[in-house]
C-alpha cells in the first residue's frame, strides 16, 4: 500500500500525517509539492490531498482512492476520478466543532466591539461617553441566520441556540434537520426564503459548498437585502461571495461589517478591493485548523485506507456519491 501526500508545504503537518499513517502502508509515503505540477508518472494506491486535477490523476498509476483532507471537493476533478473508477472521499465533519467555535467567536468580537475597546484601553482613553450611551446587546437579543445545514451549519446552530441566540436556518431539505434541533430554531425554511432571512437577521453565516449554483450567490442584490447593522460571516468558500459587490457595500457602510476566513483567491491579491476595508475582519483560511480537527481528519483517513487495503468499500466513510453526469451529488 503506497500513499502519496499532497497537503501543502506545512512541514509540521506533513510529519504528523506521515507518523500517523506510516504503520498502515508498507512503502514510503511520497510527499508531492502542491505548487509544482506533477508531470512525471508515479505509483500510489491512495492520494491524500486538498486538490486533484485531471493531469495529476492521470499521472498516478494504480490509484484507488482520492482522500480529500477537508470537506470541500470543488478542487477535485470528480469526473476524471469517476472515469478511472477511483473512489473519492472527504473528511466531512472533522472540522465541525472548530468551525462553529470560530463563527461564535466572530459574533462575540463584533457584538462587544472588541478591537475598538482594546485600542481605547491601551491608549488610556477610557471612552466613558460611548460606553454609557451605547450599552452592549446580549446574544439572546440577537438573531443568527445560517445558510446551509451540513455538519458545520448544524453544529453552529446547536452552539448558537445554546448561547441564547435566536437561530434562523435555510437549508435545501428542511425535513432533514434533526427534530430536537428544530424545536430550538426560530425559523426553518427552504432556499426560496434566503433573501427573507438575509433581511431579518443580525448575523448571517454561510455554510455552503462551492458549485455552479452557489458561485457569487451572495451578490449585490443579496447584500442590499441585509439589515444596516448586520454582519456577514463566511467560513465556507470565498467564491460564494461577489467580493467586488461586498467591498462596495462595506465601504458605503450599508451593513455593519463582515468576517471572512476564505477568499476567492488566496492569499489576498494586492488589487483585491477588500484589502483596505476597515469594517472587515480577515483571517487566513484557518477557522478549522486545530489539533482536534487534525486528529479527527487522520482518524477518518485511516479508516478509509484500511478499507481500501482490505478491499472492503462498505466500511468507507464520507464517500462522495456521483450522479449520472459524473458530478458529485451534494448533501442538503
Amino acid at each position: 500500500m503506497k500513499i502519496a501526500l499532497m497537503i501543502g508545504n506545512n512541514a509540521w503537518l506533513q510529519q504528523v500525517a506521515i507518523r500517523e499513517l506510516q504503520h498502515i502502508c508498507n512503502e514510503t509515503i511520497e510527499v508531492i509539492d502542491m505548487d509544482v505540477s506533477l508531470t512525471r508518472q508515479i505509483r500510489a494506491d491512495v492520494l491524500i490531498c486538498w486538490r486533484a486535477s485531471e493531469e495529476l490523476i492521470k499521472n498516478i498509476n494504480g490509484l484507488k482512492l482520492i482522500q480529500v483532507w477537508g470537506a470541500g471537493i470543488d478542487q477535485i476533478d470528480i469526473k476524471a476520478a469517476t472515469e478511472r473508477n477511483i473512489i473519492v472521499c472527504n473528511t466531512k465533519g472533522a472540522m465541525a466543532n472548530a468551525m462553529a467555535e470560530y463563527v461564535l467567536m466572530q459574533i462575540l468580537v463584533w457584538e462587544r466591539d472588541l478591537f475598538y475597546w482594546n485600542k481605547i484601553a491601551h491608549l488610556g482613553a477610557w471612552d466613558w461617553e460611548k460606553r454609557n450611551s451605547n450599552p452592549f446587546i446580549e446574544l439572546s437579543d440577537r438573531c443568527l441566520g445560517i445558510i446551509g445545514m451540513g455538519m458545520i451549519g448544524t453544529e453552529v446552530a446547536k452552539k448558537a441556540a445554546g448561547l441564547g441566540l435566536r437561530v434562523w436556518v435555510i437549508t435545501k431539505n428542511p425535513s432533514k434537520v434533526e427534530e430536537e434541533l428544530k424545536e430550538q430554531l426560530c425559523f426553518l425554511g427552504g432556499l426560496e426564503k434566503m433573501e427573507e432571512v438575509a433581511a431579518s437577521v443580525d448575523y448571517l453565516s454561510l455554510h455552503l459548498p462551492l458549485t455552479d449554483e452557489t458561485h457569487h450567490l451572495v451578490d449585490n442584490k443579496w447584500l442590499q437585502q441585509m439589515k444596516p447593522n448586520s454582519v456577514l460571516i463566511n467560513t465556507s468558500r470565498g467564491a460564494i461571495i461577489d467580493e467586488q459587490a461586498l467591498a462596495i457595500i462595506l465601504k458605503d457602510r450599508r451593513i455593519r461589517g463582515a468576517s471572512l476566513d476564505v477568499l476567492e483567491n488566496e492569499p489576498i491579491s494586492p488589487d483585491n478591493p477588500l484589502k483596505e476595508i476597515e469594517n472587515l475582519i480577515l483571517t487566513c483560511h484557518q477557522a478549522g485548523y486545530t489539533t482536534r480537527t487534525i486528529k479527527n481528519t487522520l482518524k477518518m483517513i485511516k479508516i478509509n485506507i484500511e478499507a481500501i487495503k482490505k478491499m472492503d468499500e462498505g466500511k468507507m466513510i464520507n464517500r462522495i456519491k456521483v450522479g449520472q453526469a459524473g458530478m458529485p451529488v451534494l448533501p442538503s
